[in-house]
Parts: C-alpha cells; structure tokens; sequence
C-alpha cells in the first residue's frame, strides 16, 4: 500500500487508555468561584485592577495533540505515546479582573541558574518586558518562585495601580 493511500484509512483518534481529570461538576464549581471573587470584591471595594489571578501551565517543546494520535479506522486499542513527555516548561500567567495581563514567569526544570535560556534578542525583548525567566528542581511553582514573582512582578505592578487609581496603599 502507498503512504498516500495509508494516509487515508487513518483517523485522529482519542487516547482510549486514559481517564478525565475534569469533575462533572465543574462549570458549578466554576460559577461559585466566580460568585465569591464577586462578593469579596464588592465588600472589600477592591478594583478590578487590583483582583489578580494566576495558572501555570506546561508548553511542551515537542507539540502534543491533547492525548490524540493517527490510527487506523475502527481500531479498539487506540495508545498514545510520549503522553507523560516532561520536556517542557511551565508559563506562569497572571492576570487581572478587567482584562490586564501581566508580565509572564517562565519556569525551567533545573537546579541552578546556568539551565537557563542564554541571552538573546527574543530573550531581551522578554526581559525588558518584565518577564521572569527562573527554574524549579521539578518545574512546578515553588514557594521561592511565588516569592521571586511577587517581588520583581506583582508588587511593582500593584504599586502602580495604586498611585495610578490613588488609593490609600493600605
């Protein structure tokens, strides 16, 4: 058989061996969480530009297609593999309640600094837009790059908003 002709007995199927990580009820979950920002932000007179909230997600650097694969109609055993691939890095985004997003931290997998990207005219420009670029010994968020964000990111931010809105920095 021909590849091209190959090409057309195949379909992009799901991962069949994997289970869902979403709760059924999560557009609920989603809807009380949205209710209680709401409310604390009314009580509390907290600007929308002042309500931050963050997710750190994987970006892989081989591309993955959300657990699907090329496989032949009709097939039952459908695997996909490299699934659990780690070569990647993690995006740490925050982000305001009236849109703004801010500047983002990039998180490596490594246990010093010399893991990291060197300098370059891409990483310039991302440094001298307040990126941070830093690392983790598993990638994830840690409390010390929590710390690091708060200090170079969110509080300079915060700051401005609050001389810009003039409030009381209480």
């Amino acid at each position: 058989m021909l590849i091209h002709e190959a090409i057309h007995e195949l379909v992009f199927q799901n991962d069949h061996n994997r289970t869902s990580k979403i709760p059924p009820n999560l557009s609920k979950q989603g809807c009380n969480m949205a209710y209680q920002v709401v409310y604390l932000m009314k009580a509390y007179n907290i600007p929308p530009t002042l309500a931050v909230n963050n997710e750190q997600t994987c970006v892989h650097f081989i591309p993955r297609t959300k657990e699907r694969t090329w496989e032949s109609k009709g097939s039952k055993h459908i695997q996909v593999f490299g699934v659990e691939n780690k070569t990647q890095i993690i995006m740490v985004v925050y982000s305001t309640a009236n849109g703004f997003l801010l500047p983002l931290q990039i998180m490596f997998i490594s246990t010093t600094h010399r893991y990291l990207p060197p300098s370059n005219e891409g990483k310039d420009k991302c440094m001298n837009s307040s990126w941070d670029f830093t690392f983790s010994e598993n990638h994830w968020s840690t409390l010390e790059t929590k710390k690091q964000f708060v200090h170079k990111i969110l509080l300079p931010y915060l700051h401005a908003q609050i001389c810009h809105l003039r409030l009381h920095e209480s």
